[in-house]
């Protein structure tokens, strides 16, 4: 530690800010995890005051994949969400699928809901005459498509299958999702104006030299299509199962025959789609291997806790060490070695293999499910080829803009960031967006940002720290594993309800009145979280924020602080500091001042674009 750090410790020195617009929107924790900045805090209390549609708004404004995320989305918001912090994050996916299903899910719903799109432009614009290439009809693509169209741009989509939705209809199980939502979320944008080239693979039925002559700009959200290799002796052999190559044929619904003793290497969630998906194509055993702890598998936890309710055998701290087969080649098992640890010291991946521990695990059949690679084929005939950038095997993009070493060349999704969640592909579609407009019609656009601060009563009813989790029901495991049916349950109206209630309203904050407040210590005592703490003026780190501090201390107390000892800084005055990350907005600190020093004021938002 230096000097100065010593001193900050041994006077226990606070760095503070002074809060404004931004610093309360950061406060809503959910809307900040989000990669499009979806605001679940506001459709989940329009949801439980019985206002569906309002809450529906606010749930597609966002996000023109509103309904696939409802069902299907990560939900960084979840991990985000501060209850978490109390007990248990926010069922807010399953909240959302709610009021997406109120709604409606079929296309003329999704067509209607083209109006409540935040996003700028309108769904009636004056052509601006550019024209733009999407490659793929994935998330990525297709949310470039709908930002662009919103802006009088003609947009050609690409697409090397039959049907769109890229990895929504080809990598996501059946009883995950149902092809026909994703189809129809696709043909709302379809209807918007995009026009669709299926079974138009590029690189082999037209070359990107050929797109570039014909467009002002082509985007790549190509995904990644292939199956990463795994390194060891017989697992080279055509009858070795690859994950998203099987993925891509079951999830359309076609044949792929399996043997009856299954064994899967991985441990993430494409992992376990291929395990319960070959549940239900008749495997009478799956057993999955992995390198990883179950703390360290990266898989979601519902996705393991479902995995093994339906049967499915997990085995960690694995390494494979080679396919066996017999005499006439046919696979007979798998030879692993056990692990002591799979990370070093400093988390670098470094597997540390426990000596003569090697054994078979008896197999039938093999799939691999390690990770997933870009299809290069893409580039094939392309005159500028070698001017791409790659890293890594990913297309080297601007984080932001998507923007690669090749002018009117811009990527996104999986293909330029790696394997992520459907929503950060849906935030690189819109980054995209914004970028090629941007480029080409020199526009700056940015969101202005208002704020009304109104106070509320601070009595409210503390059910909803009572209430307890609850995700919607799921199918039994004897009935799910032989369907390929949607698994989990929708909310009741009732569920719904009483969910919502369980959010703690970060948009409500207490605000102290330091010209009424008489240091009784009230509002200290009384929090439930210990979120609260009385400190010397002293005490704080004045030179903070370019000095607004100390200019707010100034013109309260009415003095120069800088010229000030700290004795006499402490006899002038206390700061009543909060840690935002343990308030719960329960308001008893307002209930019980006295001097009514402390308020719970409610921030309500607004935003546009400009530019």
């Amino acid at each position: 530690m230096s000097d100065d750090e010593v001193i900050a410790a041994y006077k226990e020195i606070y760095d503070v800010m002074i809060p404004d617009l931004d610093y309360y929107l950061r406060q809503i924790d959910c809307r900040d995890g989000c990669p499009v900045n979806t605001d679940p805090r506001g459709y989940m209390i329009a949801l439980h005051a019985g206002n569906y549609l309002e809450g529906y708004r606010i749930a597609r404004g966002p996000n023109p994949f509103s309904s696939i995320c409802g069902i299907i989305c990560g939900a960084p918001c979840e991990t985000s969400c501060r209850r978490d912090r109390v007990d248990k994050t926010l069922t807010i996916r399953a909240q959302k699928r709610f009021l997406n299903e109120w709604f409606g899910m079929d296309k003329e719903a999704h067509i209607k809901s083209l109006e409540m799109s935040y996003a700028r432009g309108s769904t009636h614009p004056k052509p601006n005459g550019l024209k733009v290439a999407c490659i793929g009809a994935g998330v990525a693509s297709m949310t470039c498509a709908h930002d662009l169209l919103r802006l009088g741009y003609a947009v050609d989509v690409y697409e090397m299958m039959r049907v769109p939705g890229g990895m929504l209809t080809y990598g996501v199980p059946t009883y995950r999702l149902k092809n026909e939502i994703a189809f129809n979320e696709c043909f709302a944008i379809e209807y918007l104006g995009a026009k669709m080239h299926y079974n138009m693979k590029v690189g082999r039925d037209i070359s990107m030299t050929e797109l570039q002559s014909r467009y002002d700009a082509v985007f790549l959200g190509v995904g990644l299509w292939k199956s990463r290799e795994l390194p060891i002796p017989g697992a080279d052999g055509p009858d070795v199962i690859r994950g998203i190559e099987y993925l891509r044929v079951r999830c359309a619904e076609e044949e792929w025959k399996i043997g009856d003793n299954l064994i899967v290497v991985g441990g993430g969630n494409v992992a376990f789609d291929v395990a319960r998906t070959s549940v239900r194509n008749g495997a009478k055993k799956v057993t999955m291997v992995c390198m990883e702890t179950r703390d360290e598998q990266t898989a979601d936890e519902f996705e393991i806790e479902d995995g093994m309710e339906e049967g499915i055998a997990i085995l960690n701290r694995l390494s494979p060490v080679a396919v066996e087969r017999d005499s006439a080649g046919k696979i007979t098992g798998l030879r692993v070695q056990k692990l002591y640890s799979l990370f070093d010291y400093t988390g670098r991946f470094a597997p540390k293999p426990v000596p003569d521990s090697e054994f078979v695990i008896p197999c039938d059949c093999l799939a691999l499910a390690i990770g997933q690679a870009m299809d290069m084929s893409v580039f094939n005939g392309w005159d500028k080829r070698d001017q791409l950038v790659m890293d890594r095997g990913l297309i080297k993009s601007e984080r932001g803009t998507g923007r690669t070493s090749v002018k009117g060349i811009y990527a996104g999704g999986d293909a330029a960031f790696g394997a992520a969640l459907f929503i950060t592909a849906i935030r690189h579609g819109q980054d995209v967006a914004r970028a090629i407009d941007t480029d080409l019609r020199e526009t700056k656009p940015y969101q202005e940002f208002a704020g009304e601060f109104t106070e509320i009563t601070p009595i409210r009813d503390k059910e909803y720290l009572r209430t307890k989790w609850a995700l919607p029901s799921m199918q039994p495991p004897a009935v799910r594993v032989k369907n390929v049916n949607m698994v989990e349950n929708n909310y009741t109206p009732e569920e719904a309800h009483q969910q919502a209630n369980r959010c703690l309203q970060c948009h409500v904050s207490p605000v102290f009145d330091g010209t009424l407040c008489i240091k009784c210590n009230g509002c200290v005592d009384v929090c439930p979280c210990n979120c609260l703490k009385q400190v010397p003026v002293s005490k704080l780190n004045l030179d903070l924020g370019e000095g607004l501090l100390r200019d707010a201390v100034n013109n309260f107390y009415g003095v120069d602080s800088f010229e000030m000892a700290d004795e006499e800084l402490d006899l002038m005055g206390t700061a009543m500091m909060k840690d935002e990350d343990l308030c719960i907005r329960c308001g008893l600190c307002a209930e019980k001042c006295p001097t009514q020093a402390v308020t719970m004021d409610s921030m309500n938002y607004s935003f546009r674009w400009i530019g």
